[in-house]
Formats: C-alpha cells, sequence, structure tokens
C-alpha cells in the first residue's frame, strides 16, 4: 500500500510538473505575441488555463497577467494610439463589461469553452473581413455607434473570458487601421479594460490565494515575453501580423471545442 501510494504521489508531482512547464511555455509565447502585436495572451493563453485548470480561476489568472502585460507597455505607447477611438471603445466596454460579468458567474465552465469558441470563430471571420479590406486599402471609418458597438463586445468577452482583444483588433484591422495604431491603442485600452474587469471580479466573484500564487508564479515568464515581444515588435509586417492572428485564433478555436468533452 505504501508503494502504491508514493507511486501515485510521483504521478501527481509529474503530472503537475509537466502542467507548470507548459503553461510557462505557453504564457511567454502569449506574452511575447501580445507585447509584439497588441493581442495574443487572451487568445492563447485563456483557453489553454481552461484547459488544465478546467476551472474558472483561470479566467482571474488571464485577466491579472493581461494587465500585467497592458501596465508594463503602455507608457511606451501612448502617443501612437488612436485616442478617439479608444474613448468610444472604453464607453462601449462600460456597458458591455457587467453583462460579460453576470455570464461569467452563470456559465459552467464547458458553456464557456464553447461560448469562447463561438466568438472566436467570429473573430477569425472579422480578421479575413479585415485581409480583404487591407488588401483594398480602405480608409478606417466607421460611425460612433459602430466603435462603441465594438467596445461593448469587448467588454462582455473581457470579463467573461478575459479576451477584450481579439473581436477589437479585428474590427480594427477590417476597418483598415494599420499594425502601430492597433498595437498602441489596444494595449491602451487593455490598462482600463482590465482594471474594471478585475475590479468586477473581485466585488462580485473574489479573487482566492491559489489563484493569486499562480499569477506569481507565472510573471516571471510573462515579463520574459514581453521582453521578447518587444524586440520583435520592430520586425512584424503589416501581412505577418494579419496571418499571426488568423492562426493563432485557428488554434485557439479547435483546441476549445475539441476540450468541451
Amino acid at each position: 500500500m505504501a508503494l502504491l501510494i508514493r507511486q501515485w504521489q510521483t504521478t501527481t508531482e509529474f503530472k503537475m510538473e509537466q502542467e507548470f512547464l507548459v503553461l510557462s511555455l505557453v504564457i511567454f509565447s502569449a506574452a511575447a505575441l501580445q507585447s509584439a502585436t497588441g493581442i495574443g495572451f487572451g487568445v492563447i493563453a485563456g483557453p489553454m488555463l481552461l484547459v488544465v485548470l478546467n476551472d474558472n480561476s483561470a479566467i482571474q489568472i488571464s485577466i491579472i497577467l493581461n494587465l500585467l502585460i497592458a501596465l508594463l507597455l503602455a507608457p511606451s505607447l501612448r502617443l501612437k494610439a488612436d485616442r478617439r477611438l479608444l474613448s468610444r471603445l472604453l464607453i462601449g466596454m462600460a456597458v458591455g463589461s457587467p453583462l460579460g460579468l453576470v455570464i461569467y458567474l452563470n456559465m459552467d465552465i464547458a458553456l464557456l469553452k464553447a461560448f469562447a469558441g463561438i466568438v472566436v470563430l467570429l473573430t477569425l471571420f472579422l480578421v479575413l473581413l479585415g485581409n480583404r479590406s487591407h488588401a483594398a486599402s480602405l480608409e478606417p471609418a466607421s460611425s460612433n455607434i459602430e466603435q462603441i458597438s465594438i467596445g461593448a463586445v469587448a467588454g462582455v468577452m473581457g470579463t467573461s473570458l478575459a479576451m477584450h482583444g481579439p473581436v477589437s483588433a479585428a474590427w480594427m484591422a477590417a476597418r483598415g487601421y494599420d499594425k502601430e495604431t492597433i498595437r498602441a491603442t489596444i494595449l491602451l485600452m487593455f490598462v482600463f479594460a482590465y482594471l474594471v474587469a478585475l475590479g468586477l471580479q473581485y466585488v462580485m466573484a473574489g479573487i482566492n490565494a491559489d489563484t493569486l500564487r499562480l499569477c506569481m508564479v507565472h510573471s516571471p515568464a510573462t515579463i520574459a515575453g514581453i521582453l521578447v515581444g518587444g524586440f520583435l515588435s520592430k520586425h512584424v509586417s503589416e501581412q505577418a501580423f494579419r496571418w499571426v492572428l488568423m492562426i493563432v485564433l485557428i488554434g485557439t478555436m479547435i483546441m476549445l471545442f475539441s476540450t468541451l468533452g
């Protein structure tokens, strides 16, 4: 019996080490992509955290690490953002964020994964549309209502799934905004968005010590990814930006739908 217990403990420890290494690698890669392009962390790390942890605390971890990335990068990007668009996106998020929290509190983990997969699929469609718009050299143009609506969708996605960025970035790409404007606007949006999301999570759902511990454990991988992504950002072309976004969305969608069972 003692031998069986030791074997079980060894197997459990090995599995935990594997999960830690996988999460660290994913978080590093996602942080690097987010630093380089303005998007990617919520789309890559969020679903992977859901798959590995299989618990709604994964959303809180993704929110906290997203906020860390945004706070570290925002000072160097503030002059490149589209301030008028940013203000309207934030107005929309103020409307959508409470609804996203209601979804988070009342939807079980399988439905949350399905919901994430559907939204990622719709986001992929927007990116494909964005590629066509970019090829046609369309100028950025949209109504205030449209911009606020996109912000509202981002707010719902943010507080329910820690994914503010994909829909907003894909919409900006579809509207013809350039890579640097998208990157700067989205990352500045994250500072406000994830502060609000974290505050709502704390007040309505609470944040336990294990969640904070996991955030601390994975902070070094996040910071390393930020540094690498900052270097890579100088070498990512407009076309590469769109291809990377599409690949990330397709991989995330497959992973979410394949783990529903």
